[in-house]
């Protein structure tokens, strides 16, 4: 009896070694992109001491626009904002730069499940659910057992389960790399420009890669299918029992902004999605409606989950704060036959042969909106009209070339008349050379655009290169600077003497000019005896001066002939002395 207590004990000694083993193991994977990894690791995180990335220090796009609302900066390396209802980016940083989008990958798998299949068939799992990462997030399905679709893609949008992502990608795509093409498809198809995928879970893959900006179009596309909306907006589902297991599941949303219990709890929250892995750190998508504007704020390689919930509200509040939405009338974007011209319309406008016909509406808009901060106007927008079909057209707005929204309009399909007149005939001529003249003219004036930026790219290249070599020879530059400094500085000298030197001498010829018509002016009011005097008094000074110098030379003469004697008395006595 004594040795089976013994051994009892020794059982259950062993049992609570294992039970504390799991303990600590469980938690030590809890970070990877898995079971545990849409719980988000707050607490492990918070305890952590304070680490800021370079990335906080990396520029925000949006910021740069002149008269844009400034947004806080954030730690994710990469973030935006986005009306989804006109497209437009409230908010920008590193938008298409390349990251890793962990677990919100299941979007994608989500959306093309519902396009796909009905919420009602039955989805029979394989071994493909065991094809997972170590402690990897699952909901434990078992192969052969079966769900629905609605079932399973509560376990996806929820629990982030990767068994279940596994199985759709099979049951939808025949495989993993079957089901990865449809999702890189659809991701060409939405405009995306920087993804790519690789699985429908979000595990990391170096080729598994998405951006910003392509996330915003994939959430917003999913968005629009309401069937999604109620999948992502669910905080708890009941699971029924399958042939495989007798108890309910239970699948709990792990999006803390929409738990009301939460500290994140955030009121406007809608739906939304959350990711994590080592690489990836972690990654959210969160949906947000407020007075009728609907909004979508995606954060990648965010530095925790506590902040990622706190950046996600601040930008939001950021959207909502800053901006409006502003619906287009039919009168401001009314389709004129001047837009029709520019869309290659000329063959429809044509067949009307009216002038008086060219100034009536030729085709009716299409609901339009733009997001624009508050404190701007429609005014300030710059419209491009666009033909996206047949009959139909498009005019985008943009602010400093940031697109705002835009709006629609289709052209009506006009009936052909009878034969124009002569009359009519030339009028249409004269409207066709006038189009020809405005399009000759916006071809100059693109040619002029583009020769400007070409000059400001060479100036900003010119100056950033010298920037860059002043940098790397200081002591050249200031020696070389200074030496030039010095020989303008002795150019300029030499041109202000110049310039003196000849200043005064014009001065003088003026001054000559001014004597002599001075003089010729006395001569012409003077009388002809008055003139007869003075010629005879000049006549005179000059005899007289002529006398003087006569005398002067007659002097100088008899001053030689003085000096000759002199010289010859002188020789004279030295020869005697001799």
């Amino acid at each position: 009896m004594r040795k089976k207590q013994m051994r009892y004990r020794r059982y259950l000694s062993l049992l609570l070694a294992i039970l504390l083993m799991t303990a600590y193991v469980i938690p030590a994977y809890a970070e990877e992109d898995g079971g545990y990894e849409d719980n988000y690791e707050e607490e492990e995180q918070e305890e952590e001491t304070e680490f800021i990335p370079d990335e906080y220090y990396d520029s925000i796009e949006s910021n740069e626009l002149p008269g844009w609302p400034k947004g806080e900066a954030v730690q994710a390396a990469s973030a935006v904002v986005m009306d989804l209802d006109t497209n437009t980016f409230l908010y920008s940083k590193n938008m298409y730069a390349k990251m890793y989008p962990a677990s919100i990958t299941k979007i994608m798998t989500a959306m093309i499940a519902l396009e796909q299949g009905n919420l009602d068939e039955e989805i029979e799992f394989s071994e493909i659910v065991y094809d997972l990462e170590y402690n990897s997030s699952n909901v434990g399905i078992q192969p052969e057992e079966k769900l629905t679709l609605r079932q399973a893609l509560y376990a996806l949008m929820l629990e982030s389960a990767n068994d279940v992502a596994n199985g759709l990608a099979e049951y939808f795509g025949g495989s993993m790399s079957g089901f990865a093409d449809l999702m890189n498809a659809k991701a060409k198809e939405l405009g995306c420009v920087n993804t790519h995928f690789s699985n429908p879970s979000g595990l990391h893959n170096d080729d598994h890669y998405t951006c910003a900006y392509d996330m915003a179009l994939i959430a917003q596309a999913a968005y629009e299918i309401p069937q999604f909306r109620e999948f992502a907006s669910t905080t708890l589902y009941e699971c029924a029992s399958t042939n495989l297991t007798e108890e309910e599941r239970y699948f709990v949303n792990h999006h803390k902004m929409l738990q009301q219990e939460s500290e994140y709890y955030y009121a406007w929250c809608t739906a939304g999605k959350t990711g994590f892995t080592s690489d990836a750190w972690n990654t959210l998508v969160t949906y947000s409606e407020k007075d009728g504007m609907r909004l979508v704020c995606v954060l990648l390689h965010e530095n925790g989950a506590g902040r990622a919930y706190n950046e996600t509200a601040m930008l939001l509040n950021y959207g909502f704060d800053n901006f409006q939405e502003v619906s287009m009338t039919e009168e401001e974007v009314q389709p004129t036959f001047y837009e029709v011209m520019k869309l290659d319309g000329l063959d429809r406008v044509s067949q009307l042969f009216q002038v008086e016909a060219l100034k009536e509406p030729i085709g009716e808009m299409m609901p339009g909106v733009v997001t624009i901060p508050d404190i701007m106007k429609v005014d300030d927008l710059t419209a491009k009209s666009e033909k996206t079909g047949e009959l139909t057209g498009a005019i985008f707005y943009s602010y400093h070339e940031w697109p705002v929204g835009m709006a629609g309009f289709q052209i009506h399909p006009l009936v052909p008349i009878t034969a124009p007149s002569y009359q009519q005939k030339r009028d249409m001529e004269e409207i066709l050379n006038r189009t020809a003249a405005v399009r000759k003219r916006s071809e100059i004036e693109e040619t002029a655009e583009a020769v400007m930026q070409n000059t400001e790219v060479f100036v900003k290249t010119t100056y950033e290169k010298a920037k860059d070599f002043v940098e790397k020879n200081t002591l050249t530059v200031i020696w070389v600077g200074s030496f030039i400094l010095l020989v303008l500085l002795i150019i300029i000298i030499i041109l202000i003497l110049r310039c003196t030197k000849e200043y005064r001498i014009k001065k003088r010829r003026l001054q000559e000019e001014r004597e002599l018509l001075k003089k010729e002016e006395e001569i012409d009011r003077m009388t002809t005896s008055e003139i007869e005097q003075e010629l005879r008094e000049a006549m005179e000074q000059e005899r007289l001066l002529k006398e003087k110098k006569i005398a002067l030379q007659e002097e100088q003469r008899r001053q030689e002939e003085k000096l000759r004697e002199t010289e010859k008395i002188l020789e004279e006595i030295n020869n005697s002395q001799e």
